[in-house]
């Protein structure tokens, strides 16, 4: 079944039919008809069965820890080290038994994942309490999600995935950050999450539209919105908004182009980029943005540092290509103004990098920073038009007044942040104000108008 389809709506529409025919409204061959239209039926996704099995897992897991941990004191150490890896032969015993006798059960494999992923932690804090060994939780979550990539891969276990995912964020959090000591480098994560990558693939290609695979792909952007913060942040390159507005556009244009959907409603994958391309744009108003540094020459870099610069570029540079290919093809459905982001943020980036530093000063503002912000101030307010004009053109409430709020966000950014009298800023107020009130009641109208048709 395409993933733009309701498939809740289809379920129901199925329990109609047997009435409808009852009822003389429909023919049996038009049933029919609607039936082969939708395909076979499909088996309802036990989605939430495998969240309750996993927690209940997890449960279980902890409970033998807390009862081992009681009793810890009283044994030698030979003892405490058998016992360490007995919940880890346990685990890999049940793998063994799931991939033969329930390869099939989704729960199962799932379950076991999970009580795998405990395992390996447990093994890990015993042995390193029990020897000694001396290590930071940074360490720890490295050597735990290395020894835990495997497992989701085996099992075909999709909450592991995510669970793995999140870990991978635990990690960029859990590295010491030095008084005198620049942000630690997070290339690692890089290849953590291009480790866990092929898997989103192989459940994309499986099954597009299942819950799990939209999940995975949410916790993925996530991941991938984190990563790039702590990226930038580590380049000191002054790219960081441009980097940023490549990451959400792709990821809003792989929402729009992958995970596609009918009517109003947006995948959230797409939903999130395109609220993330919102927020940035907010904030790339603001003068204080475009104060530069210039420390972005490949040569004054370490090898980490090029590689994180590098980063910076990519995801702009596929953003860009993905949204060409759609205007290439002509069959694009995805905002022309949310599209060019990182090109219009690079251009303003030039702008900004295009006046010397202001004299006497000790921040980085340039004499053109004030125009940089100008220019995306500009942007800012011609993706809210042209997000409330889609809205309104899709019959869209949400897209719609999501455009409003944009377009209010960037009045009230400007209301904290100009020289404007209270007149000209109430004024202003009263315009959006007004325009909600008016997107709206169009919009009840428009839908009014086409219920009575």
């Amino acid at each position: 079944m395409p993933g733009s389809i309701n498939r809740r709506g289809v379920r129901w529409l199925r329990g109609q039919l047997p009435e409808l025919v009852a009822a003389g409204a429909i023919s049996s061959e038009n049933a029919a008809a609607i039936e082969r239209h939708y395909g076979p039926v499909e088996a309802r996704s036990n989605f939430g069965f495998v969240i309750l099995a996993t927690v209940g897992t997890a449960l279980v897991g902890a409970g033998i820890v807390l009862l081992i941990a009681h009793n810890w004191d009283d044994f030698t150490r030979p003892a405490r080290t058998v016992i360490a890896f007995i919940p880890l032969l346990v685990a890999l015993g049940l793998i063994g038994f799931v991939l033969t006798q329930r390869n099939e059960s989704r729960p199962w494999r799932e379950a076991i994942a999970i009580f795998d992923f405990a395992a390996v932690a447990t093994s890990i804090s015993l042995i390193s309490q029990t020897y000694q060994i001396q290590g930071s939780f940074a360490d720890f979550m490295r050597v735990w999600l290395l020894l835990c990539l495997p497992v989701f891969y085996l099992l075909r276990a999709s909450v592991g995935a995510g669970i793995y995912l999140l870990g991978t964020i635990v990690w960029l959090f859990s590295r010491e950050f030095g008084l005198f000591i620049r942000t630690p480098n997070p290339m690692f994560f890089w290849f953590l999450f291009l480790l866990a990558f092929p898997y989103l693939l192989f459940r994309f290609f499986e099954k597009s539209s299942s819950r799990e695979t939209s999940a995975l792909a949410i916790i993925m952007t996530i991941a991938l919105v984190f990563g790039m913060g702590f990226t930038a942040e580590f380049a000191k390159s002054d790219l960081g908004g441009i980097a940023f507005a490549g990451l959400l556009t792709l990821i809003y244009l792989c929402g729009m182009k992958f995970f596609p959907r009918t009517g109003e409603r947006l995948h959230t994958v797409a939903l999130l980029g395109g609220i993330g391309i919102g927020v940035t744009a907010i904030v790339l108003s603001f003068e204080s943005s475009w104060h530069v540094s210039r420390e972005f020459l490949w040569g004054h870099r370490t090898a980490g540092g090029n590689i994180s610069l590098a980063l910076e570029f990519l995801f702009p540079i596929a953003a860009i290509c993905l949204a060409g290919f759609g205007f290439f093809r002509r069959n694009f459905q995805f905002s022309v103004a949310a599209s060019v982001f990182p090109v219009v943020t690079a251009i303003i980036w030039g702008v900004a990098n295009s006046c010397e530093l202001a004299k006497a000063e000790s921040s980085y503002r340039t004499d053109c920073s004030f125009a940089a912000a100008a220019l995306m101030n500009a942007y800012a307010l011609w993706l809210g038009i042209d997000i409330l004009t889609r809205g309104i053109r899709s019959n869209s409430i949400a897209r719609a007044n999501f455009g409003l709020v944009l377009i209010a966000a960037l009045a009230i950014s400007r209301f904290f942040d100009s020289e404007l009298s209270f007149v000209t800023r109430g004024l202003g107020f009263i315009l959006v104000g007004a325009g909600f009130l008016v997107a709206n009641v169009t919009l009840f109208k428009k839908r009014g108008s086409a219920a009575s048709a």
